[in-house]
């Protein structure tokens, strides 16, 4: 998932229980991403907002 946004021009900076990851766009987007999660439908859940509310895009193989 870092990688992912990392390859899209975010920024992925490390905390102790999070990543923040940020957008280089104008509008700077801003997400925080739990480092341990538990609930297993957190990347799910997490690409979703992301396509939703930023300007993330779903890279095609």
């Amino acid at each position: 998932m870092l990688k992912i946004a990392e390859s899209q021009g975010w920024r992925v900076e490390r905390g102790k229980a999070y990543f923040k990851m940020k957008c280089g766009c104008e509008a700077k987007h801003m997400k925080m991403m739990h480092a341990t999660p538990s609930d297993p439908n957190y990347k799910r859940n997490l690409v979703a907002y992301l396509k939703r509310a930023t300007c993330w895009r779903e890279d095609k193989p």
